[in-house]
């Protein structure tokens, strides 16, 4: 065949418009679109893309109840709302307001309307999220409602609601589908809450258990609520209370195990009876005096788990330094893990180096933090050696986020900083990284107003972006374009980097889903100098906004046990008057 046949049959062929493709492939794009304003717009195109992008729409929704925004809840609950058959998971928050006078009683009201008007067995997941007790009757209606849930939550109620529930018809069905249970124990009320929702749910897969004692009423000693040296304590005795003995129980199969607030000293061996962490992939430990003893019996062989894919551990460690070395000879032992998160406290070092690396070939995310004293101690930074043989060794890694070296802002950048820059070009898929120490000011003596500070450090950032450019990896479009030729020469390609979002600092503002003045983020953008040269730009970008253009970011979303304040002028004030 001549070329000029190949070429009149290519111009032959019909072009391939999205009215043309079929529904399933017009799913699969609007999947690709991570923005909600950007769904809405889609909405807006065509009544086909507005059923298609309504699904992913509505497939997870955030209310904010208690406050004025309240009063738009009877237009979202309208019947001709198509997107309301689609919801599968609802968040609940209460609302930031500056007068809390009965707005618990407020949110109630709304909540119990939501309920009424959502369609019936549409939801998987209803979380209420604040520590406030939530309403029972909206409970009992919830699960009169909604009886397919994957995900449920045993919380504080307002009233005992348990012997009601055990009468109702419906109270077996509910459990059918659930595969999630979230325990949140404040009182003896709530452990009991627990167990009913433990022994009706026998394929449970995740557990997550949050003790919070503090301010029970009335309160429960300490040595009464954990497990002790010769007994089971209160929590383990009431929420496993049907496994009992342990020693003869058939343990859980679960996938997700996370603990809050749960002293292990003791209780490693019971756990271990309990459930069957062969078969775990995912666990979680904050703040559980004693972790060291249950890391020390999983390294048993007979209990090592064998698919492991993401361990997180954040507490204090004693002076002896026994989380460390536990944690160290656990990850020599284990395989597989791709989401690394450490934060420890009252450490003299960083997990080894070798530790992590034992991991190089599936290693995604790392965030590895430790301090050498309390939550007011700076961060300790790995070893030059150490940072370069990780970044070596971990070319899977998309998320980042550690501690780097000191240097200055109105200096050179310093050699032990420069050199993380260097190590960094070996990790071709970086997407997001996170350096949660700030750069100073230093040989100046005056800390910067924020707004010079803050220029200072996007110039930084941009310097990053641009050193990191140099990096080989897979060509990616920019996130904005910011054109200051028009006409810009046609031969330059963008930037050949993944990494798309440079972080500085930690937010504390998570749960409020607020920007935080403790982080401050930058994208990776585009821009054309005036020779119509492509340069990297750094962007600023909210904490809000930055998950709608990298969903590849979450571990921007962790809060360490430390305070990680910019070093600017404001809070110099702040502190200087208090």
């Amino acid at each position: 065949m001549s070329p000029s046949t190949v070429l009149s049959s290519t111009a032959e062929m019909p072009r391939t418009r999205l009215s043309n493709l079929s529904v399933d492939v017009k799913t699969l794009i609007v999947g690709h679109v991570p923005r909600p304003t950007d769904m809405v717009n889609l909405c807006l195109t065509n009544k086909q893309l507005h059923e298609i992008t309504v699904r992913q729409l509505y497939r997870i929704v955030s209310l904010d109840l208690g406050g004025t925004t309240d009063t738009k809840l009877s237009a979202f609950l309208n019947p001709k709302n198509i997107g309301l058959p689609h919801i599968r998971r609802i968040r609940l928050y209460l609302a930031n307001v500056m007068d809390r006078c009965n707005q618990q009683q407020q949110a109630h009201f709304a909540i119990r309307m939501l309920l009424e008007f959502l369609p019936e067995n549409i939801l998987e997941e209803f979380s209420w999220c604040p520590w406030a007790p939530f309403s029972a009757d909206n409970l009992l209606l919830l699960y009169k409602k909604q009886r397919r849930m994957k995900w449920l939550e045993a919380m504080t109620l307002d009233k005992e609601i348990l012997s009601t529930l055990e009468k109702q018809s419906y109270y077996t069905e509910v459990f059918q589908n659930t595969r999630k249970l979230a325990f949140y124990p404040e009182n003896r009320e709530t452990l009991d809450l627990c167990h009913a929702f433990l022994v009706k749910t026998p394929r449970v897969e995740d557990i997550i258990i949050h003790a919070n004692f503090e301010y029970a009423s009335p309160p429960i000693p300490e040595r009464e609520l954990q497990d002790s040296s010769t007994a089971p304590g209160l929590i383990t005795t009431t929420i496993f209370g049907h496994m009992q003995p342990f020693s003869k129980c058939t343990p859980l199969a679960l996938r997700d195990l996370r603990l809050h607030k749960i002293n292990l000293r003791y209780s490693s061996d019971t756990y271990c009876k309990i459930v069957n962490f062969s078969t775990v992939k995912i666990l979680r430990f904050f703040h559980c005096p004693g972790v060291d003893a249950l890391l020390a019996e999983l390294s048993k062989s007979t209990k090592l788990p064998e698919k492991l894919e993401c361990l997180e551990l954040q507490g204090k460690d004693n002076a002896e330094n026994d989380i460390l070395s536990a944690l160290d000879g656990f990850l020599c032992l284990v395989s597989g893990v791709k989401d690394l998160v450490i934060d420890l406290e009252n450490v003299k070092a960083l997990p080894s180096a070798a530790c992590i690396t034992r991991h190089a070939k599936t290693l995604e995310t790392m965030n590895v933090h430790a301090s050498s004293g309390d939550s007011d101690e700076e961060e300790l930074v790995f070893d030059v050696v150490d940072f370069a043989l990780i970044c070596k060794d971990c070319t899977r890694l998309e998320q980042m986020s550690v501690a780097f070296p000191v240097t200055s802002l109105i200096r050179t950048t310093s050699d032990p900083f420069m050199a993380f820059m260097n190590a960094l070009l070996d990790l071709p898929r970086l997407i997001t990284l996170n350096i949660t120490t700030w750069p100073n000011n230093k040989p100046s003596s005056n800390w910067l107003p924020r707004n010079i500070y803050e220029a200072l450090l996007q110039n930084l950032a941009q310097s990053i972006f641009t050193h990191h450019t140099a990096s080989p990896s897979i060509p990616t479009s920019p996130l904005f374009t910011i054109t200051t030729s028009s006409t810009p020469s046609s031969s330059l390609s963008p930037p050949s980097t993944k990494l798309a979002l440079l972080a500085f600092g930690t937010s504390d503002r998570i749960y409020e889903r607020e920007d935080s003045k403790n982080q401050i983020i930058f994208a990776r953008s585009l821009a054309f100098d005036a020779f119509g040269r492509a340069v990297p730009a750094a962007v600023s970008i909210s904490w809000c906004l930055r998950q709608y253009v990298e969903p590849r970011s979450d571990v921007l979303e962790f809060v360490l046990g430390r305070s990680a304040r910019p070093p600017t002028r404001e809070y110099s004030r702040s502190e200087d008057s208090d």
